[in-house]
């Protein structure tokens, strides 16, 4: 019943998801564009006579919405509008019915047109793609993609790439590389890596020589965040490097690529002033692209960096202003790269023995980590880290190695590099020593195939450490030999002093300080121990020294004595260390007859377990007490990788059951892992 101008209208407009009055005009042609799908007919009086001077289109519009014509405004001003979803559906089945493909196609074309003038270029390539103008959408997707890759955009690149013809990719390489990139974010990996493959043997096959070097340059930039995303950080920086040279510096990809080369120090631990001005020089380049998720990854990276040279107030700082900078309120979890703030900043709270603010931050950056989105590996490998050792600072030590577990099964799914696996292993070995399960952590240092005469290097310094706590405590039980571990101990002292790492420093001077202590060196456990209170005081290091349990906290005890015997409480500088002291000292837990108390009546946690070693089994033996036929059938299951869900549908049970058997498993085999089940059960020959 609706005239026959308000039909046109209304049908025309219905390719329209959003609209207002000069989009419409756009699409229907009328004014300064041209007529071309049907004839718009003369405006009609009663409608012009109020405004004279609008847009025929927002006269419509505004005459719809008075006659409730199923449209709803989206904005105060009546600017926007949208039609009800039930009557856009009746109204473009009746376009689709009604009109030849060319028109369908001219609407789309204008709509596209008008979309890319107002800077809307997502919807211009919706309308391009639905009109079937192949160039044009490829030349808005090539002008956007790569530079404005967010989370929704990278799902929806997937969507615009199977709607391009497979000719048409082809032809146009650089869409390919975008391709490429949005496999990537999607976490689809190998997929990413095919679709690069295929834009450079297209570009070397159909492009101009200088056309296909910028492809080259930036499949090589892709590939670098490949290499990344798996943790690979020495091979992201050689194919950073190659990008570097291929590319020209006002390509976006050169700004990545000079972003990953920037993060080389997490491959060499190389954190020396070079280095820094490296990561700093990164963050205007970044800035001037205005692309978020780039400029958040700079800022972390440079706030990563302070971790590693002790300075874990800038890096607070560098975590704050990324966070407040990247993105506007409620923004920054819908970045890539947003996890990298989470993480970072709950483990410097952890750190500062903030257990509950590190929770809060952890548990952000874990539950974006556990979305389909790329998340580079070391950031993954930082959040499990950095809960296990909150979970550890609880004493919920059988939470500490699930987290640990998780990682590990999810690092191989991934084919995470090798060093962030066994990084977790090593960890896990050192919760063991906190428990008091000495041979569990010697059967790793027996099997981990470290050595304290290896030539140490930084992506496995974390792994040395842990050796080194291991060996301390075989030296303290009479087990061990001092002197291959103080020469390890030596060896990377002297590493991290030539490549900057305070934070490493600190650490090695604390397990300095406690190898001397195991040896009968009161006198060289002091001064190990001074030095490395010098170093930690101005970062405010907490965790560091309180994780080391009681025989840190007898030094740390017997260092405030000495420093009230024979220093001036009247000096400045000799105040405040006493207060850093006193500061580390609240931070133990309270003690009594050589146990550690877990937790409190408040939070549930109340076992007791022993710091000093307990016996545990022998892993030379045999085993004391044999596995039931139950625990067989889980422990196989368990060696093929399956998930605790994955073992009690598989064998009918509950979830609660097969945990119970895991625990039987793990102390009839004298492990904490499964990892280590798996190992201890091949050398018996269960499996």
């Amino acid at each position: 019943r609706q005239p026959a101008h308000i039909q046109t209208f209304l049908l025309h407009t219905a390719i329209l998801d959003r609209m207002c009055g000069s989009l419409c005009d756009a699409v229907l042609g009328v004014g300064s564009w041209e007529l071309g799908v049907g004839d718009v007919p003369q405006l009609n009086p009663q409608l012009v006579s109020p405004k004279p001077q609008a847009a025929y289109s927002q006269l419509i519009l505004e005459e719809l919405e008075r006659a409730n014509l199923f449209i709803v405004p989206l904005d105060s001003e009546r600017h926007w509008y949208r039609y009800h979803q039930l009557f856009v559906e009746v109204l473009r089945t009746r376009l689709a019915a009604g009109a030849t493909a060319e028109a369908l196609a001219t609407l789309h074309s204008r709509a596209s047109v008008w979309f890319e003038q107002q800077g809307s270029v997502v919807e211009a390539v919706q309308h391009a793609l639905a009109a079937q103008d192949w160039e044009r959408a490829a030349g808005l997707i090539e002008q956007i993609a790569l530079s404005t890759m967010l989370p929704g955009q990278a799902r929806t690149l997937l969507g615009w790439m199977t709607s391009l013809p497979a000719a048409r990719m082809r032809a146009h390489p650089a869409l390919e590389i975008i391709h490429g990139a949005a496999l990537m974010f999607t976490n689809q990996l190998d997929a990413a890596e095919a679709r690069l493959r295929d834009a450079e043997r297209d570009a070397s096959a159909g492009l101009p020589a200088e056309q296909a070097r910028l492809v080259h340059g930036q499949a090589a930039a892709v590939r670098g965040n490949l290499a990344r995303f798996s943790g690979d950080i020495a091979g992201c920086v050689v194919l950073a490097q190659r990008a570097l040279e291929l590319l020209p510096e006002i390509e976006f990809l050169h700004t990545v690529a000079r972003l990953n080369s920037a993060s080389a120090y997490l491959a060499s631990g190389d954190v020396s002033e070079a280095a820094e001005n490296l990561a700093a020089a990164a963050i205007p380049l970044v800035r001037a692209t205005g692309n978020p998720f780039t400029f958040l990854r700079s800022m972390t990276n440079l706030a990563r960096l302070y971790v590693l040279q002790g300075r874990l107030k800038s890096a607070a700082a560098t975590y704050r202003e990324a966070a407040h900078t990247a993105a506007g309120p409620g923004q920054l979890r819908i970045l890539i790269g947003s996890p990298a703030y989470y993480l970072g900043m709950g483990d410097l709270l952890r750190e500062w023995n903030d257990l509950d603010g590190a929770e809060q931050h952890l548990a952000q950056g874990m539950e974006l980590i556990m979305e389909t989105l790329a998340v580079d590996a070391d950031d993954v490998s930082l959040g499990y880290v950095a809960l296990a050792r909150v979970q550890q600072a609880r004493g919920d030590y059988a939470e500490a190695h699930a987290t640990l577990d998780t990682f590990m099964n999810l690092a191989r799914r991934r084919r995470f590099a090798p060093h962030l696996v066994t990084r977790a292993a090593a960890l896990q070995a050192q919760i063991a020593l906190a428990q008091g399960l000495l041979d569990a952590a010697g059967y790793w240092a027996d099997t981990c195939g470290l050595d304290s005469a290896d030539d140490v290097g930084f992506p496995r310094e974390p792994e040395y450490l842990a050796l080194a706590r291991v060996r301390i405590a075989q030296v303290r039980a009479d087990m061990g030999a001092p002197s291959p571990l103080l020469r390890l101990l030596d060896r990377l002292l002297l590493d991290a002093q030539a490549k900057a790492r305070i934070g490493s420093v600190v650490e090695i001077l604390i397990l300095r300080a406690l190898a001397s202590q195991a040896c009968g060196d009161l006198e060289g456990a002091r001064v190990a121990l001074d030095r490395a209170l010098a170093h930690a005081a101005p970062a405010g290091y907490i965790r560091r020294f309180v994780d080391e349990g009681a025989p840190m906290r007898l030094l740390i005890v017997d260092c405030r004595l000495q420093i009230e015997r024979y220093a001036n409480p009247a000096i400045a500088d000799v105040r405040q260390l006493l207060a850093y002291i006193d500061t580390l000292l609240a931070a133990f837990p309270e003690s009594e007859g050589g146990t550690r108390r877990q937790g409190d009546k408040e939070t549930g946690r109340t076992s007791i377990s022993p710091v000093s070693r307990s016996p545990g089994l022998p892993v030379s033996s045999s085993l004391v007490e044999p596995l039931t036929d139950r625990e067989c059938e889980v422990l196989r299951l368990m060696a093929r990788g399956e998930s605790n869900a994955e073992i009690a549908r598989t064998l009918v049970i509950a979830v609660g059951t097969v945990k119970a058997h895991l625990n039987n498993i793990f102390s009839k085999l004298g492990v904490i892992s499964r990892t280590q089940a798996t190992a201890r059960a091949r050398e018996l020959h269960l499996l």
